[in-house]
């Protein structure tokens, strides 16, 4: 039968629903995708609830348990929550749909904004605040203020709040003038007619916003399908009102969405890519999705499917690569090809070094190690595009710490030259694949299909890259969608989008709302920030947020300090029996984040068998997250993911010089410590409940 009606779905229908056990839960499923079809289907004896405003309906799942929901004439309804019959029934009187600018919101009428408050001498001294507070069934469907604008003393209120049918009504009488109880008469009995929100109010409001605020508008039975059976991350199907506006929003050329850690950027970009390739699949096209790490497409794409239906058409015209994945594919299509192999790397620069040391001996350059000139090369040289000395002597190296005149500046474009002599015409590293790359695009051989593209976490990007998306997306509506967060940046160097062709004057939206983190945890991770600047890829250096803290609340971030790996080991597997046992986290609900995988990799791995614990390393493949088993990746390759328990490991305290580069003083290590200040908010900001930091001292970076 063909659905007649447009179902919605608030979020504590949702969890009422997967909290029942497993029969009633089937029962609930199945009554709710007949509702979709008829929600006035005799098999599930629907009634109108005349305690509550117009529109609540009552639908039955079986003897102990009812759904209730709200029609919308003329052809949507909202299923609101499910309860045991007698609770659903006052929860649906207490029900109101209100407008708060503009956007549809569920709410308890018994909990806005009360305006009798008890006295100080009323609450007991463990008793919380209102937990005494009579509350009657009879006018439940009441604000307390509308029952005070009927005309009811203040000192009479809390009798008439506390009548639960109209048998006790004679006990009031006497109490109030004639006019107000009338008045009460006629609300008690239903002749009152109580203000409601429009159904047409309503229904405009919810098509405005696929939804309204904890309230998920679905496309079609389908979707509201995979929601049911659990497909669908609740994380990842719910978006604000005002994030679902940018996902829906049209932009007349390059658009950005930054903010703080939480805010749902990740979230906005996967329904974003959904909406465009609809419209990319009725054109034959394709939208793009591009993002620095290996391990987010895959699992990108699993969202993807989550939401658009593993057999949505839309499928087909949605590709998500890794930058130099979507490199490496073109040239071979080019019938170019680059070997990449790291020993040749690295033998490549230690020998172009030594060469270059030979010619100009007397430099200081030469106490730098091998890492710093890598780094140059990939960030400031290749990472800039740059081609010609005198586009280095003039090159803009924010981001990098360390200052080079003139001469040595010279010195090192010499050891870049003599590294790729040295890697010669057929080996390269990953940087050289974006490069040849832009040279096939700019000088005119670009990919056909594309419509659009969508790229995540950009503050990894280099200018390069970032001139390369450009030149492979056709200008126009929509074209380019750019998400990230400049206090996220983990990478040495920097650029500024609209010196790139990358414009977004008018068309950037800044999210302050965290939603992932508990406050707790987010105030923790904040205080090591709030003082910084940062670069946030545009002209000026940005000074940190304050966020708006998340309205969750949970325990705090916990500090526990080991004296050696194995010590830090044995405890982070001793927590996480613990949080199985004791608290009923599932192994795939927790991850361990580490500065190195060497050795925790394989010490976690270990460990965590013997206790007869699944650990799985965190790859490119989507089942290594989505799977069964305690997850373990790098503090770098955590971006973009989240878990509920996040064990932050391997931290340590900032008086020890950095392992990768002893040389490191000044301005240099300044900026070595604020990345991986950085990159420890990171990884103590993918936990949704609970962060748990083993450090062998206090630390703001890790060894």
């Amino acid at each position: 039968m063909e659905n007649t009606f447009k179902v919605s779905a608030t979020v504590d229908y949702l969890e009422d629903l997967f909290k029942l056990d497993k029969a009633q839960s089937k029962k609930a499923f199945q009554t709710s995708i007949q509702m979709v079809k008829n929600p006035f289907h005799k098999s599930f004896n629907p009634e109108r609830i005349r305690s509550a405003e117009p529109g609540i309906h009552s639908s039955r799942i079986d003897r102990n348990y009812r759904i209730i929901w709200k029609l919308i004439k003329p052809n949507q309804i909202i299923l609101c929550f499910i309860d045991k019959h007698d609770a659903a029934y006052r929860r649906a009187s207490r029900t109101s749909f209100t407008l708060s600018d503009g956007i549809v919101a569920l709410a308890d009428v018994v909990q806005l904004d009360p305006v009798h408050q008890e006295s100080a001498d009323d609450i007991g001294m463990f008793q919380k605040k209102g937990e005494d507070r009579p509350e009657g069934d009879l006018f439940l469907a009441y604000k307390d203020q509308e029952l005070l604008d009927f005309g009811v003393p203040d000192d009479i209120f809390p009798k008439v709040r506390g009548l639960d049918n109209l048998n006790q009504f004679g006990k009031i009488e006497r109490l109030l003038s004639g006019e107000v109880f009338d008045t009460l008469l006629a609300v008690a009995i239903g002749e009152h007619n109580r203000t409601v929100v429009p159904d047409k109010e309503l229904v405009e409001s919810i098509e405005r916003n696929q939804g309204g605020e904890g309230i998920y508008q679905f496309l079609d039975s389908e979707e509201f399908q995979r929601a049911l059976e659990g497909d669908m991350e609740d994380w990842m199907l719910f978006l604000a009102p005002h994030q679902r506006r940018i996902v829906n929003r049209n932009y007349a050329g390059p658009a950005r969405v930054k903010g703080v850690v939480g805010s749902g950027k990740t979230v906005i970009a996967i329904h974003r890519l959904v909406r465009l390739a609809r419209e990319a699949h009725k054109n034959n096209q394709k939208v793009l999705f591009l993002t620095f790490g290996n391990r987010l497409p895959k699992i990108t794409y699993h969202l993807v499917e989550c939401l658009a239906g593993e057999n949505a058409p839309e499928l087909a015209a949605i590709e998500c690569k890794s930058i130099h994945g979507w490199c490496g594919t073109f040239l071979r299509r080019q019938g170019q090809s680059l070997s990449i192999e790291r020993d040749k790397i690295s033998q490549a620069i230690k020998t172009a070094i030594k060469q270059a040391k030979k010619n100009h001996p007397d430099y200081k350059i030469w106490e730098k190690t091998d890492s710093f000139f890598q780094e140059e090369i990939k960030y400031s040289i290749k990472g800039k595009a740059i081609k010609e000395l005198q586009d280095y002597l003039a090159l803009d190296r924010s981001g990098r710490g360390t200052a080079l005149n003139d001469d040595e500046r010279k010195v090192m474009f010499e050891v870049y030259e003599k590294y790729q002599e040295n890697l010669g015409p057929q080996y390269g590293d990953y940087d050289d694949l974006i490069l040849m790359a832009l040279t096939l695009v700019e000088s005119g051989i670009k990919p056909t299909g594309y419509r659009s593209a969508v790229i995540d976490e950009i503050q990894d990007l280099t200018a390069a890259v970032m001139r390369l998306i450009r030149g492979i997306i056709p200008p126009g509506e929509n074209d380019i969608f750019l998400v990230g967060d400049g206090l996220q940046r983990i990478y040495p160097g920097s650029y500024v989008l609209s010196r790139l062709g990358l414009d977004i004057v008018g068309r950037g939206t800044l999210l302050q709302q965290n939603y992932r983190n508990t406050q707790e945890i987010l105030q923790a991770a904040f205080a090591m920030m709030e003082d910084q600047t940062y670069d946030d890829l545009e002209d000026e250096n940005a000074e940190v947020l304050n966020p708006e803290f998340s309205v969750r609340s949970g325990q705090k971030p916990i500090l526990q300090r080991a004296a050696s790996i194995d010590e830090e080991v044995a405890w982070v597997v001793k927590k996480i029996i613990e949080l199985k046992d004791q608290f009923g986290y599932q192994e795939r609900e927790i991850a361990v984040l580490y500065r190195s995988r060497t050795p925790y990799l394989n010490c976690l791995s270990a460990e965590l068998g013997e206790k007869g614990i699944g650990a799985v390393q965190i790859t490119s493949k989507s089942a290594s997250f989505f799977g069964p088993g305690v997850k373990l990746t790098t503090f770098h390759s955590s971006k973009g993911l989240e878990f509920k328990v996040v064990f932050v490991v391997g931290v340590t305290d900032t008086l020890f010089v950095p392992k990768d580069d002893w040389s490191l003083s000044g301005k240099d290590l300044e900026e070595y410590n604020a990345r991986e200040r950085r990159l420890l908010y990171v990884a103590m900001t993918r936990a949704r409940a609970l962060s748990m930091i083993s450090p062998k001292l206090v630390s703001f970076r890790c060894s």
